[in-house]
């Protein structure tokens, strides 16, 4: 089954926060079983075999009892509770509960079982380096002057404008004027990137792996339209023409545009005229609640699949500036492609829900590795690590299957080999700054730090079977 999961169950803490038992809505699109949306809130059921599922953030919305599946679900809070129950005052216990919560978008929960375990032991090693990372990531890093000239230089829009966060520098040109009951897009998207930058740090030193904290504020650039974007994008690499985002390594700077201001969306607004003409004569005539409510729902449906595919790109490219920026990759050494965008894909967050974290298992990404598993000669360490899944992949498609693959070995690297694979990236930055990066090359250092891959793959493989999407794991319970 095909889900397009406009709220994932990794985003309960964040569209439904409560202490009772949440829904999980899965609506049949057209009443098609192999194409859902999933939707987390709370469920009401009405006369006429309607019902309506309201989330915290976005409203409520309307649908046919009979396009939809209704689950009842334990909340993240319920289920970041139990484990702390479980733990009862054991450090560690408490420590590995503040790890989940971190990897389910719970920043708050996690600060607060790390004081838990501080209280438990006031000597313990890496609550209190997370203490003191906090404190350094509260301090705001000061004039960024300097790295606004430079990217005034480097767009050369005078038009766009400046923003600036704790540890982001934002021009854009996006509406300053924001829509009802929402932030201006500029700072929604500062704040997204702060959230970005806050779990990076915290996912890595939470695990013994302290990493520099950048000195200066990182640049990055918010285009309002779409064209826009891709006028000035092309100019720097035609290749870019496909990327909803990127992350350049020479003015270390990410650039975005806001999602929904594509053709794609254009095409998706046309389809829905006809249904919110029909809404408008109906609101004339006073009558007609089920062609008005249907148009309603579907725009939001349309504003939170648009969200999600902001959060999703912001993660992924913010996550290649951070890791250029904080000393886990080298500057000045290539990197192989299945690193840098294995990485980047294991910390997005699913386009399908708001910001939840890092490590979720992406369904898009499993299903593509899984479409190429059996394919022993594209599927398998050597061809991965000797970045041949890229050079070889001849279209978008093969470049997603790509991106699938490498986002599997690194979630099962980082989950099960973390303190090996930070070793291999140490390896990487040993390399000379002009060496020519070749598949023999690449599988002869992998080697130096997993000596022996057929066991390795093995694993992997086993691993990657049992692995499910939080979803999955939710509804299987």
């Amino acid at each position: 089954m095909r889900r397009l999961s406009i709220c994932s169950c990794l985003a309960i803490a964040v569209l439904w926060a409560t202490r009772a038992r949440a829904d999980l809505v899965e609506y049949l699109v057209g009443g098609n079983r192999e194409l859902t949306l999933n939707i987390q809130g709370k469920a009401t059921v009405h006369p006429g075999k309607t019902m309506t599922v309201t989330t915290k953030k976005f409203g409520s919305l309307h649908f046919g009892l009979d396009d939809v599946k209704i689950h009842k679900v334990p909340t993240l809070e319920q289920q970041f509770g139990k484990q702390l129950t479980q733990a009862k005052s054991d450090p560690g216990a408490v420590l590995q509960a503040a790890q989940w919560s971190l990897r389910h978008g719970m920043l708050s929960e996690f600060y607060a079982a790390v004081d838990k375990v501080l209280e438990l032991d006031p000597k313990h090693a890496e609550a209190k380096r997370i203490k003191a990372l906090k404190a350094q990531m509260e301090k705001d890093l000061g004039d960024s002057s300097k790295q606004q000239d430079e990217l005034k230089k480097f767009v050369n829009r005078p038009q766009m404008k400046i923003d600036t966060s704790k540890h982001f520098v934002l021009m854009y040109d996006t509406p300053d004027k924001a829509e009802k009951g929402r932030k201006p897009h500029h700072k929604q998207r500062i704040e997204l990137l702060e959230k970005v930058y806050e779990s990076f740090m915290l996912t890595f030193f939470s695990r013994g792996v302290p990493l520099e904290l950048p000195k200066e504020k990182l640049k990055v650039v918010l285009f309002n339209q779409h064209q826009d974007y891709l006028d000035f994008s092309v100019r720097l690499d035609p290749f870019l023409i496909n990327a909803a985002g990127f992350y350049m390594h020479e003015p270390n700077t990410s650039f975005f545009f806001v999602q929904g201001t594509n053709k794609i969306y254009d095409e998706i607004a046309k389809m829905l005229k006809p249904i919110h003409e029909a809404a408008e004569e109906a609101k004339k005539k006073k009558g007609g609640k089920d062609i008005i409510r249907l148009s309603k729902t579907l725009d939001v449906l349309l504003n939170i699949a648009k969200e999600g595919q902001d959060i999703e790109v912001v993660s992924h490219e913010c996550t290649h500036q951070l890791a250029a920026n904080t000393g886990l990759f080298p500057r000045n050494v290539r990197i192989p492609r299945w690193v840098h965008e294995g990485l980047a894909a294991y910390f997005e967050s699913p386009s399908d829900g708001a910001w939840s974290g890092v490590g979720a298992v992406n369904e898009q990404r499993i299903m593509f590795y899984r479409a190429l598993e059996s394919d022993r000669e594209h599927s398998n360490i050597d061809f991965i690590v000797g970045d041949q899944i890229f050079d070889y992949a001849g279209s978008i498609g093969a470049f997603l299957h790509g991106y699938g693959q490498a986002w599997a070995l690194t979630h099962f690297l980082i989950e099960k080999h973390l303190d090996e694979f930070i070793r291999y990236y140490r390896e990487l930055g040993e390399m000379p700054p002009d060496v020519r990066l070749n598949p023999q090359l690449l599988n002869t250092l992998f080697e130096k730090v997993f000596t022996n891959k057929a066991a390795l793959d093995i694993e992997w493989r086993g691993y990657m079977r049992g692995l499910k999407t939080d979803i999955q794991v939710i509804l299987d319970k």
